[in-house]
């Protein structure tokens, strides 16, 4: 491999060009998703074999830049770590292409007058039930659905997720304006799917820059975390360019379940501070009580 070579969106490339002494697993994992994803996109060409396409292509980008910093050597590997440094580039090539087809084939729908199935009720959007069937949806179709998602940084349980099948991601972004609740810094939208490894980790696509990652997947692991019913533990953000940043924080539900496949009887419930001072108020009341029925009995305590 010379510094002058350009990476290719193929398993068969890597594996013929990788050096010997490099694995390189997962990018050769993360090439031959994008290579199928590819040619699905290109026989079908429907928005969701293009969405698909976009999201292994992300993969691509991230896979290159952990092989970079984890299996490659600055001295030894320089022209290969060049090469695959070519990634961004081609990745945002492909990704603007693949947008671009799909915008082609909304307006191509709009003009034929297939304005496709009636977008869902905005109130609707905002309700704790429908927000449950989407994750369902995610849950067992493994597709993309467009998101919103305001951020409460005092209160990150009482954050707001929208999530909706059709319609353009800023709508979602718009609604949740409209509330008055988020400024522009705690609001971010896009594209939402389960990640095709971790299953119970959620992957946020964002249309722009909306949104600071970092901050996106501290408070969002503590919203989906504080209600069993969202499914996923984890997020998972993917900015334009395909650059992605990952939840590295442990599943303390995974390590319970752990524990107890390995010979534990009996797990320790978690009591939180509320349940403490409400078990405190109904000690007391007990005691009282019985100290009145000590005292009417002639017994003293």
């Amino acid at each position: 491999m010379k510094a002058s070579d350009k990476p290719q969106i193929s398993k068969k490339w890597w594996t013929s060009e990788k050096p010997a002494d490099v694995k390189g697993a997962e990018l050769e994992k993360a090439l031959q998703a994008a290579e199928k994803a590819l040619a699905d996109e290109d026989k079908k060409g429907d928005a969701a074999s293009i969405d698909s396409a976009i999201g292994a292509l992300a993969g691509v980008n991230t896979a290159a830049d952990k092989t970079i910093k984890k299996e490659l050597d600055k001295k030894k590997h320089k022209d290969q770590i060049s090469v695959l440094e070519k990634y961004g580039d081609l990745v945002k090539s492909e990704t603007k292409r693949l947008e671009e087809a799909k915008a082609k084939l909304k307006k191509a729908g709009e003009e034929d007058g297939e304005g496709g199935e009636e977008e869902e009720d905005e109130n609707k959007l905002f309700e704790k039930d429908y927000l449950y069937k989407m994750i369902k949806i995610l849950k067992s179709s493994g597709k993309e659905l467009r998101f919103g998602f305001g951020l409460n940084t005092q209160a990150p349980e009482s954050s707001k997720l929208v999530l909706a099948r059709k319609g353009n991601p800023d709508k979602l972004f718009k609604l949740l304006k409209r509330t008055g609740e988020y400024s522009n810094r705690t609001l971010t939208y896009g594209f939402a799917a389960p990640d095709a490894e971790q299953k119970k980790t959620l992957v946020f696509r964002l249309e722009e820059s909306a949104g600071e990652p970092p901050q996106i997947i501290k408070l969002g692991r503590r919203f989906l975390r504080n209600d069993k019913s969202l499914y996923f533990r984890k997020l998972k953000v993917v900015i334009p360019g395909g650059k992605t940043f990952e939840d590295t924080e442990p599943d303390t539900e995974d390590e319970g379940v752990a524990a107890a496949a390995g010979g534990e009887k009996t797990a320790r419930r978690r009591v939180t501070p509320e349940q403490k001072d409400d078990a405190r108020r109904r000690f007391t009341r007990i005691e009282q009580e019985l100290r009145r029925m000590a005292e009417t009995q002639g017994i003293r305590v």
